[in-house]
């Protein structure tokens, strides 16, 4: 009876701390970020990095006191071949069309003019993000201004990534732009945004921002943390109950620490196969906890794995490449040995300019199936960006890789159906590199690869070079 009548105390105390906090949570300017507005925000802080570090380069310097185009050119080049997703501009300061690759489009030059005028780096973007950065000599004369264009075309996956109760929220993905904000993306039932306040997320370094409406009548997820608060409460209420009752202190300590195994693990998201409750009282509402951890747990696993695909090609992203990379790179010291091929579809602009976007993208789901069906399970797969892949072959010297790089070439199928009706030859070129324990930088063998590919394009395409480590 005691015990019946304690859980009823929480429970009220649950309920009045869930209908406060519930109005603070929804009056709040801001809450805790989702990996997706993680994600966002790091391509932003990424590519403001890169336009200073160019702007900061002696070349450009030289090219903008220069004001020569030829030189600006070939210092565009060397950077395309660093960044090929993004669009480089070369603006001199009090003119209006830059140096290369030839007039602003009208975004881009306003950006360049607002630049100007404030002196300082901008962002402007629909799915792209444009960031300005000025140039400037020893003398602290300002030259003109670097701009860098990318676009984000994962941005809408991401957003699709937000975590929404199925019926209880809404959420947009605004755009500011001067004195007017635009809704790119909306998910979720609208008709919630006219009978709640909106939370607001800031994406640091973009234009962009999210709004989200919860209502707080119908979301099972918002009453979920209350629910289980008010579980364990009453849990733990029962074993001090029972522990006071029948003197089973040791069982009740027991059963203690298993619960908090299980909050610790649900918070690290990761549950282990069992968690045995020896008082039968806890058994029930534990089945019940339990249930719940594995929904959440199994959400946010789902939510992280997506985030780590590319989502044409479904092999792993740029992202999960560079996690891959640095986890290989910590195991040279200990003299393992790895390498590395990139490979870049022959003609892919061409397909694109003949039979369309849809066609080459047909061309980078059929490529990255390819490369699954033919390589070994343990090799890691990744799309780099545009028609560019690039396959880690962990453990596995330079002479074996090139055995399995032949193997490939000799596996891969020679024609792809990309439209209904319309096949094209599958043909690929490939710089095959090795990572040494003398490199200094993650990318050095990266860097062999990538100058090994360009050997292979100018030999005529089709083929595959190699670039040892010194």
């Amino acid at each position: 009876m005691l015990t019946v009548i304690l859980s009823a105390i929480a429970a009220l105390a649950v309920l009045l701390v869930y209908m406060t906090r519930e109005k603070d949570d929804l009056d709040t300017a801001t809450m805790q970020k989702p990996a997706m507005a993680t994600q966002i925000e790091y391509l932003a802080e990424s590519l403001r990095l890169s336009v200073e570090a160019i702007a900061a380069h002696p070349q450009t310097l030289a090219c903008f006191e220069a004001g020569n185009s030829d030189a600006c050119r070939s210092q565009a080049v060397n950077l395309y071949a660093l960044n090929r997703e993004a669009t480089l501009y070369f603006v001199q300061e009090g003119q209006s069309a830059d140096l290369l690759p030839g007039f602003l489009s009208g975004g881009t030059r306003r950006l360049v003019e607002r630049a100007a005028r404030q002196n300082s780096a901008a962002a402007a973007a629909t799915f792209s993000l444009a960031v300005s950065q000025p140039v400037v000599n020893a003398q602290g004369k300002r030259l003109g201004f670097v701009v860098l264009e990318q676009g984000v075309p994962q941005l809408q996956i991401l957003f699709e990534t937000l975590p929404l109760p199925a019926a209880g929220a809404y959420a947009e993905l605004l755009q500011s732009q001067a004195t007017e904000t635009s809704v790119l993306i909306r998910r979720g039932n609208q008709a919630i945004k006219n009978t709640t306040p909106a939370t607001i997320i800031t994406l640091s370094g973009t234009p962009w921002k999210i709004a989200v409406w919860r209502n707080t009548s119908a979301t099972f997820e918002l009453v979920l943390p209350y629910l289980f608060f008010w579980i364990l409460l009453s849990m733990v209420i029962a074993v001090f109950v029972m522990a006071f009752t029948i003197s089973l202190r040791n069982k009740v300590v027991d059963n203690l620490r298993i619960m908090a195994s299980l909050i610790n693990d649900m918070r690290q998201h990761k549950l282990r196969p069992d968690y045995p409750i020896s008082l039968l009282e806890f058994e029930n509402p534990m089945k019940t906890v339990l249930k719940i951890a594995h929904v959440q747990v199994g959400r946010q696993k789902e939510a992280t794995s997506q985030a780590k695909l590319d989502h044409l090609s479904q092999v792993n992203n740029r992202r999960s490449f560079e996690e891959k990379q640095a986890e290989l790179f910590k195991t040279l010291k200990d003299g393992w040995t790895h390498s590395l091929l990139i490979l870049d579809i022959d003609n892919f602009k061409q397909i694109n300019d003949t039979f369309g976007h849809e066609a080459g993208d047909q061309m980078i789901v059929a490529f990255g199936k390819a490369l699954k069906d033919n390589l070994r399970s343990s090799d890691f797969i990744a799309r780099l960006g545009g028609d560019e892949f690039c396959v880690l072959f962990p453990y596995t010297p330079l002479d074996r890789a090139q055995e399995l790089c032949e193997r490939l070439r000799g596996k891969m199928p020679e024609m792809v159906e990309l439209i209904p009706g319309v096949s094209h030859k599958l043909a690929w070129s490939g710089g095959l590199s090795e990572y040494s324990k003398n490199d200094t930088q993650e990318n050095a063998a990266l860097s062999r690869a990538d100058a090994a590919l360009l050997e292979a394009k100018r030999s005529g395409r089709n083929n595959t070079r190699i670039k040892a480590a010194a």
